[in-house]
């Protein structure tokens, strides 16, 4: 009996500040007399004067209101962080389906990206294809060219900070370096680039990978070793 009749007296003093008029000054000096704390919510209070109803943020209070209130300015922080971080994870186009990744803790990406970088890392088997059949530098200059703006603009729809941004990149920029090796090799400077073609080619394979949602245990330490090597 006692239990309830504690209990009764807490709701009826929270009643009481919930109803009884108060006058309230934000920290830049604005003033709201005689006024009705109508609702508590997690940002702020909403106030009924006569003038009509009016929403203030714990922010815009002093301390001690924020106290009153129960309101903690570094658990408020805290959630706000979390929030960002998870509305960051949402795919940024609603009619857009997501795609599955191999690697779990990657951003979601939508499937008309995925399927787009797919398809540019299919475009580079021509590259592949010129170099085992022994082009020239030109020959093979020629056939990049179309594909590195392609290469661009979808480096740039990818987040930042996302290892498949940085992969997809590193693709490239092989390709790039063999030609510039072609290019010293048909001057008498160095041999073709038969490591590098084979670089590209693995980078090419892990970004594969990882866009199609199916490396095998082997293939997942061989991406955990390429991101070591490139923070």
């Amino acid at each position: 009996m006692k239990y309830w009749e504690a209990t009764l007296t807490i709701f009826a003093v929270l009643s009481a500040s919930l109803t009884l008029a108060d006058d309230f000054k934000t920290i830049k000096g604005k003033e709201y007399k005689n006024a009705d704390v109508s609702r508590v919510e997690s940002d702020g209070i909403v106030l009924k004067t006569k003038s009509g109803i009016s929403k203030i943020y714990f922010t815009e209070l002093p301390k001690d209101v924020q106290e009153r209130f129960g309101y903690d300015p570094e658990k408020a922080a805290e959630k706000a962080t979390k929030e960002a971080i998870a509305r960051s994870w949402q795919k940024t186009d609603a009619t857009e389906p997501i795609a599955t990744s191999g690697i779990e803790t990657l951003p979601p990406i939508t499937v008309k990206l995925k399927d787009e970088i797919l398809s540019v890392l299919e475009m580079t088997d021509k590259l592949d294809a010129l170099y085992k059949r022994g082009c020239t530098s030109a020959e093979f200059v020629a056939a990049a060219t179309p594909i590195e703006s392609v290469f661009i603009n979808l480096h740039k729809q990818l987040p930042k900070g996302d290892p498949r941004r940085d992969l997809l990149a590193n693709t490239f920029e092989a390709y790039q370096q063999i030609a510039i090796a072609m290019t010293a090799n048909e001057q008498g400077r160095g041999q073709r680039p038969d490591a590098l073609i084979g670089a590209a080619g693995v980078r090419k394979g892990m970004l594969t990978k990882v866009l199609e949602g199916n490396m095998t245990p082997n293939e997942r330490l061989l991406y955990q070793a390429w991101l070591q090597g490139h923070p």
